[in-house]
């Protein structure tokens, strides 16, 4: 893997804003919605954030640590070398499960929105082929794509909010808080995992040009995401109410399907197909790209071409024939990657800080 690349602090704020909202869009509402009804927009936005929040400062105090390595060899500094190497493995696995989700999140919703005759596996194929091109062309390829791809992603988000809202009421946002704090609490599940996904930064931290940024930078991407989360929430129960909002599968779709201004604006939704499948581009390619990495750093494989192709097969294989349907894979992102997803993101990043901060101040540094 490239030693030498170097990224900005900027730079890593839109990669991580484009990272977790491209996925984020999609299923949230649905899956607050079904816990929180009519609040699900403070379910997708005060607690998840809370959490990305901690998670960030975790990932940062760690980082500040260790600034010249990423958590796959820091590990191994805190708990020792068959340990560390033990903690490794388990969150290349954390990345290949989550890559693997990111890809049938891509197949299934086209499976079902526009592509119904197309066989899942070269939907599969096709974005395998280009994240594992992109992860090869390196680092800093990544983010200029993001560079380049982020004024479309944008455009293409406020321009099916605002056409939206000729379809909203505000009316269907209440009552707040009607069954009080537990549905809110169990709503913010969630998304809290998919904020959470700024744990990545601890495998990123080495190629950043001034980490000291990464905490402010960091904290401007996790605002962004929750601006971008509560709007994506509250617009799509504003057009749809929170119980059809709960019962479909990718809401928010369905909300830029029934934009109709006239017989000059329709068909908005070839906006959101636009800028989601650029975002899950980037984030499967930057998922290929940290898999590799980790890869490389703990068994020391050198031969990348190699690496990329038993990934790039890994990740086919498991899309394909081990996930089941997209009724499966649903309920895989709404009931069990939140708690798994949980431990990699903050629960080991706090236990790995513990140990350090104990092992520090027993040794008298």
């Amino acid at each position: 893997m490239e030693k030498n690349a170097k990224i900005s602090g900027t730079q890593v704020s839109m990669l991580m804003f484009v990272f977790v909202s491209s996925t984020i869009i999609i299923y949230v509402p649905g899956f607050t919605a079904k816990e929180a009804k009519e609040s699900a927009w403070l379910a997708a936005s005060i607690l998840p954030f809370t959490f990305g929040f901690i998670t960030l400062w975790v990932i940062y105090k760690l980082g500040s640590y260790f600034p010249k390595l990423t958590i796959f060899q820091y590990c191994e500094v805190i708990m020792g070398e068959f340990l560390g190497k033990c903690f490794g493995i388990i969150y290349i696995i954390f990345l290949l499960v989550m890559d693997v989700l990111v890809l049938r999140e891509f197949s299934d919703f086209l499976v079902i929105t526009t592509l119904p005759l197309t066989p899942r596996i070269w939907l599969l194929a096709s974005i395998v082929a280009v994240a594992t091109y992109g992860a090869y062309k390196g680092l800093e390829v990544i983010v200029r794509a993001v560079q380049f791809i982020l004024g479309i992603y944008l455009l293409g988000f406020l321009l099916s909010v605002l056409f939206a809202l000729t379809n909203f009421e505000a009316g269907r946002l209440l009552p707040i808080m009607e069954e009080g704090l537990l549905p809110i609490i169990r709503g913010s599940m969630a998304p809290s995992s998919w904020y959470g996904e700024i744990c990545l930064l601890a495998m990123l931290f080495p190629f950043v040009n001034k980490p000291v940024e990464l905490k402010r930078k960091g904290f401007i991407a996790l605002f962004a995401i929750t601006l971008f989360v509560t709007v994506d929430v509250a617009v799509t129960i504003g057009v749809l109410g929170s119980g059809l909002t709960s019962a479909l599968a990718q809401p928010f779709w369905v909300v830029t399907r029934s934009i109709e201004i006239g017989e000059v604006v329709q068909r908005l939704e070839s906006f959101l197909l636009v800028f989601w499948i650029s975002g899950i581009i980037i984030k499967a390619t930057l998922l290929s790209y940290l898999i590799c990495l980790g890869l490389t750093q703990v068994f020391g494989w050198k031969r990348l071409k190699v690496v990329l192709g038993i990934s790039a097969i890994s990740e086919l294989f498991i899309a394909e024939v081990l996930l089941g349907n997209a009724s499966q894979v649903s309920v895989i992102l709404s009931s069990y990657w939140p708690p798994f997803a949980m431990v990699f993101e903050l629960v080991i990043p706090t236990f790995l800080l513990g140990i350090f901060k104990v092992r520090k101040k027993h040794l008298g540094g």
